[in-house]
């Protein structure tokens, strides 16, 4: 059985990188936002608080019932940030609830958890999935070992257009060489 202080922990430091990341490309695309991305980006994952440890780090592939659960993190982590409204910082808590809740929506329109594409996507959401991508991409998984930044920056590009916002993307691929 998985600990539930090394989930916490685990969760805590993916937050913060993809926080990090999120921030570098809001400062560089929308610095208006910058704060929003950043909160939204330090919670994005809250949903998967509310998920079994085994699933989450199971070591091999998920099974379609396990995918269903993991599918549900956003929309669990949405009402989390709507039902704790008090905490959220500066009375953003409705951008910051959307960004989480379509964090995994896809720039083609194929995501989850509603299925939007495009410009429908909001724009933090649209940042935190290159940034939460790229950070899951250079780490370490129990289902397998992380890949260079050369590497998930390369899959990024890949995936511009169809996974990813493509202006996000560039906006991720000046911040780092930069």
């Amino acid at each position: 059985m998985i600990c539930t202080s090394f989930k916490r922990d685990y969760l805590i430091e993916h937050h913060n990188s993809v926080a990090f990341y999120a921030r570098q490309i809001a400062g560089y695309l929308c610095p208006d936002i910058m704060d929003i991305v950043a909160q939204a980006a330090s919670l994005h994952d809250a949903g998967k608080t509310e998920i079994d440890g085994k699933i989450i780090f199971k070591p091999g592939s998920l099974d379609e019932y396990e995918w269903e659960i993991m599918r549900r993190h956003p929309v669990i982590g949405a009402d989390l940030i709507m039902k704790n409204k008090a905490k959220i910082l500066n009375g953003n808590c409705a951008e910051i609830a959307l960004a989480v809740l379509h964090h995994h929506e896809r720039f083609d329109g194929d995501g989850y958890p509603e299925g939007i594409g495009g410009e429908d996507i909001p724009i933090a959401a649209r940042i935190i999935a290159v940034a939460d991508a790229f950070d899951a991409m250079t780490t370490d998984r129990p289902y397998r070992k992380a890949r260079s930044k050369e590497e998930a920056i390369a899959e990024l590009i890949l995936g511009a257009r169809t996974q990813f916002d493509p202006i996000v993307v560039g906006a991720f691929c000046i911040f780092f060489s930069g």
